[in-house]
């Protein structure tokens, strides 16, 4: 009914692999351990069955912990793989394909097919030869409730050449009337057992045996009713009769009760069957049920402290005491159960006054108080006198009465508790409450329970998800007192920047308890107040940056500075913060520097400190910063000054604006000098590009000054014949012209991009 492809395919393909599957339940549900052992001994099938014949097998199996087990046919599981060792993987798992003509409702395609009872009962009349497989679920209820599933693979071997073999027969009475007072053999039937395989000549007899089971009835196995011999020997044909015989009580109230008499041979490799079904009816021996003298049930409340053998009783003795007759006059047996407590635990006592033959008397008494048991757990008590006579049947119910025990526990006001928050002497929530960091927060809280004279405490339980510990870590004190009747703490928290993180937890439920479980009785009074806090950032202000021109040649306005290359930029950098308590970290550095070209040869260093820091910025441009024939320059450098104030962070921010352009060097007005007189009598006696400065009286040099374009390199002089007389390489050279002729001369001065050169006279 189902297979592999052969060979076993490794990709692909049909493949009939077997799951073992093993779930461990839950060990605790609802907080309490759940107990569960799964049902046993599941019996083998018989060796074989055979084409056309009958085929049964009980399934039934056994739940030490007393679950229904209900029985279904199901397909077996597959492997995940077609390997002989399959790799271990979670459910779901596939189902084995059936072969084209099989189902889980065609199994062995029988007549009828397989199918098991609820109870477990296999039976199955195949029609084919062959090796069949099945799988039987196994579902066990407690309580109505699904709690575990087993599984069971099976293998049925149908053969052929059975034996040659025919069933039984049993006959016989198939009612029964019966009354109490038929005795002896008038409660018995006679059945004949025949069986016509006792006439074959290959042995002229045959072996067969009796049972009994109830059919309307849960009870497999009737042995009560048969005779203490139930096999015997059939020979040539012959018939044997067995005396069936019913007991003087019925099995169950209600109707009469079927049982079937099945006759059964030795066949292989099962039984061949027949069943008598015998209907009957029986009338029980007369009986009459017990009641009480008061047949309704009890009520009984207490004060705590209160018992019922006070004197004068707090409730009517009528009430305690109860009285069972039974007009038969049979034994009573008397128990008592309860709601799931203990008698003695809750101090309640039960007693029998008086005891006979078809009359019973007792009282039950109750102790309400709190030293023997906890209120607390439970204030309310239903103890159940159960009576049933003992008559000969024992099928009626027993008879029940109900005492209901109620305490009233002691008046006990909850405690109060208060803080110093708001003028309110009932608060629940303090709403508002702000606080900065590097702030405290400090206040009281009390607690008073007027009406106890026993202890009570005060304590501190937490906020949001953090406990109360968590928060003592984040720096909060407040001690838990105990006391009466009236306690006080302070709580107390410095909101100090290190143990805070306002980015994760800004708001706290301070939550506060006053407890008092201490009283008499144990019933746990509280009451509690919530103070709502805002943690805020802390004040702070803003870090201030001043930047200073040091070099006095320059001047800077509104922090812009023009400058000709060859003056140093000298820059002082001051930053300070005025916040204390604690004093804030602060670091001064260069975040941008840019222009169009970019800057480069500058030098400054960033510096960090509290309160207070300097440094400076300093920068000598030479040449190269010009590029592309351009020879002014702007540049911006914006400075930063941050302080560490936590989770509020500030910054000062000045940006220094810097033009430098390149030396103008004079050279278009520029007309040399050419006349001189070496004579030396102090007046114009040497050949130099100076003059005196009519302001200042100062001798000064006429040369084009040099700059990135344009610089000085050498002046030449040569006689009228070509020949040179001097040089120098001397901005700032003199020519005596010493041992040289009077006339004209010719000078040649060189520049770096350009030439002056003219005639020069000397005259003595």
């Amino acid at each position: 009914n189902i297979f592999s492809d052969d060979p076993t395919p490794q990709s692909g393909g049909i493949s009939a692999g077997q799951t073992f599957l093993l779930e461990f339940p839950a060990v605790v549900r609802n907080g309490k351990p759940f107990i569960n052992s799964s049902p046993r001994l599941f019996p083998p099938l018989n060796d074989y069955a055979c084409p056309g014949r009958p085929y049964y097998v009980d399934f039934a199996g056994v739940d030490d912990d007393g679950d229904s087990l209900v029985y279904t046919l199901t397909t077996p599981l597959n492997t995940h793989q077609a390997v002989a060792l399959p790799t271990i993987l979670p459910k779901p798992y596939p189902l084995v394909q059936w072969r084209p003509g099989f189902d889980i409702d065609r199994i062995i395609n029988g007549n009828p097919d397989m199918k098991i009872s609820k109870a477990g009962l296999l039976t199955a009349t195949p029609m084919l030869q062959g090796l069949f497989v099945f799988a039987v679920k196994i579902e066990e209820y407690r309580n109505k409730e699904l709690i575990g599933i087993s599984r069971r693979d099976f293998q049925m071997l149908v053969v052929d050449g059975c034996a040659d073999a025919v069933p039984p027969q049993i006959t016989g009475p198939t009612s029964v009337t019966l009354t109490a007072s038929d005795m002896g053999q008038d409660r018995c039937i006679t059945v004949t057992v025949s069986d016509p395989d006792s006439q074959r000549p290959t042995a002229f007899m045959e072996n067969v045996r009796i049972r009994a089971v109830g059919l309307n009835f849960n009870n497999k196995n009737l042995t009560e009713i048969l005779p203490a011999e139930v096999t015997a020997t059939l020979v040539n044909g012959s018939t044997k009769n067995f005396n069936i015989c019913f007991p003087v009580c019925p099995f169950f109230l209600g109707g009469p009760y079927e049982v079937g008499i099945i006759a059964m041979d030795d066949a292989c490799s099962l039984p061949l069957l027949d069943t008598l079904k015998v209907t009957v009816n029986v009338t029980p021996p007369p009986n009459t049920d017990p009641y009480f003298d008061n047949g309704s049930n009890v009520n009984i409340t207490l004060l705590e402290g209160k018992s019922t053998k006070d004197l004068p009783p707090p409730v009517p003795i009528s009430q305690l005491e109860f009285e069972v007759n039974d007009d038969d006059g049979d034994e009573l047996l008397v128990s008592v159960i309860t709601d799931g407590f203990v008698l003695a635990n809750a101090g309640i006592t039960f007693s029998m006054i008086s005891q006979t033959p078809g009359y019973v008397k007792g009282r039950l008494d109750w102790d309400a108080f709190c030293n023997i048991y906890d209120f607390t757990q439970r204030s309310t008590f239903k103890v159940t006198i159960i009576v049933d006579d003992l008559d000969e049947c024992g099928l009626n119910e027993p008879i029940k009465m109900d005492y209901n025990f109620t305490v009233v526990l002691p008046t006990n006001g909850p405690p109060i508790i208060d803080t110093s928050l708001t003028p309110a002497t009932d608060e629940r929530v303090v709403l508002g409450i702000e606080r900065k960091v590097f702030s405290n927060l400090s206040f009281n809280v009390t607690g008073n329970d007027p009406e106890s004279n026993y202890p009570i405490s005060l304590d501190l339980l937490g906020s949001n998800n953090l406990s109360a510990d968590s928060l003592r870590a984040l720096g909060v004190s407040f001690a838990r007192v105990d006391g009466f009747p009236s306690l006080q703490s302070q709580f107390s928290w410095n909101l100090n920047c290190d143990k805070l993180n306002l980015d994760n937890h800004d708001s706290f439920d301070l939550q506060f308890i006053v407890v008092d479980s201490l009283n008499k009785c144990k019933i746990y009074q509280a009451d509690t107040v919530e103070v709502e806090l805002k943690v805020l950032p802390p004040n702070n202000t803003k870090p201030r940056l001043v930047i200073n021109n040091l070099n006095a040649d320059l001047t800077m306005l509104n922090n812009s500075l023009e400058v000709v290359r060859g003056n140093q930029i000298i820059l002082g950098l001051q930053g300070s913060d005025a916040d204390t308590a604690p004093q804030d970290l602060i670091k001064l550095d260069l975040i941008e520097a840019e222009g169009n070209v970019a800057p480069e040869g500058f030098v400054f260093e960033p510096v960090e400190g509290k309160g207070s820091v300097s440094t400076t910025f300093s920068w000598n441009p030479d040449c190269s910063i010009f590029k592309n024939g351009l020879y002014e320059n702007n540049y911006t450098f914006t400075f930063s000054l941050n302080d560490d104030r936590c989770f509020n962070t500030r910054a000062d921010t000045v940006a220094v604006n810097i033009t430098i352009k390149d030396i103008e060097g004079g050279g278009n007005g520029f007309i040399p000098i050419n006349y001189f007189s070496p004579n030396d009598d102090g007046i114009n006696d040497y050949f130099a590009m100076e003059l005196k400065n009519s302001i200042t009286e100062q001798i000064e040099n006429i040369l084009p000054l040099d700059n990135c374009i344009s610089q000085f390199q050498a002046i030449r002089i040569y006689n009228r014949w070509g020949k040179e007389v001097f040089k120098s390489n001397d901005r700032n050279f003199r020519w005596y012209a010493k041992g040289e002729a009077a006339g004209v001369y010719y000078y040649l001065i060189e520049y770096s991009d350009r030439e002056y050169k003219g005639p020069l006279s000397i005259k003595y």
